[in-house]
């Protein structure tokens, strides 16, 4: 079996080379998930039009500053327009689909996050299926509290990828505030990669810039923007070397309680 097959579309954007710019999404990507033991919430707000993608010759992420890059970690639960956010009452739906770990096979799935109101807590009932991958929990708790409980469940292995794709653009691409046609061309080991924001789109009514990269002409890797709205991506999908799909992630219900 391809190694490659035996990875999740999650592991292999962690796995991948790492240029400057990818260790330190990767860095801010861990920090994000460990902040949020605090609300978890997301990119938070960035800053408007400042920094728009490069051109085909042009600058990366080194254009965005030190303040850019906070505005696009926020601070998760005080972000008001940041629409993923465990620690207060709301009803998220995911469907997945991708790569069996184990078979290599092509599988489906769906996550459902259900967030209730109980007084000074939450009560957080989680439904995850992903091929024969099954978890089920309710947690009531403090809601600061609730996203740190679940981190290092398989339920949140999804949305850690939408926050890596996210980031992943954001710092590396420096598509800060994409718009279509931002696109931003470079050599690397594995060929010519290009990434370009191709369409808008909305996800359960999330909406967002689509961004995909591609190398030698083959799809590697989606992501939908929130760009200066904030909050993580709605719509994930990362692909094999051999253009295989391994992880997609795709919101299809939301409700903010």
């Amino acid at each position: 079996m391809d190694e490659s097959h035996g990875q999740s579309g999650l592991d292999r954007l962690l796995n991948a080379k790492l240029t400057a710019h990818t260790v330190l999404t990767v860095v801010v990507v861990l920090s994000v998930a460990l902040a949020g033991c605090t609300g978890m919430g997301g990119l938070g707000d960035l800053e408007d039009g400042e920094n728009d993608a490069a051109d085909d010759s042009g600058a990366d992420s080194g254009d965005a500053d030190d303040g850019d890059l906070g505005s696009m970690i926020g601070d998760g639960a005080d972000a008001d327009d940041d629409w993923f956010n465990l620690s207060r009452p709301g009803y998220y739906a995911f469907d997945l689909a991708g790569m069996d770990e184990e078979t290599g096979e092509q599988v489906t799935g769906r996550l459902v996050y259900d967030i209730e109101d109980a007084g000074e807590e939450v009560t957080t009932s989680v439904d995850y299926e992903f091929g024969d991958e099954q978890y089920q929990s309710t947690v009531t708790a403090p809601g600061d509290e609730v996203s740190g409980q679940l981190f290092l469940t398989p339920a949140h292995k999804p949305i850690l990828a939408l926050q890596s794709v996210s980031l992943l653009y954001y710092v590396e691409m420096g598509f800060t505030n994409p718009s279509v046609g931002n696109r931003k061309q470079t050599t690397t080991d594995e060929g010519t990669q290009i990434t370009e924001v191709t369409e808008k789109r909305s996800y359960a009514g999330v909406e967002c810039s689509l961004v995909e990269t591609t190398i030698d002409g083959d799809r590697s890797k989606q992501g939908c923007l929130r760009a200066s709205e904030g909050g993580i991506a709605p719509y994930v999908a990362t692909y094999t070397e051999d253009g295989d799909l391994e992880l997609e992630v795709e919101l299809v219900e939301y409700e903010s309680k």
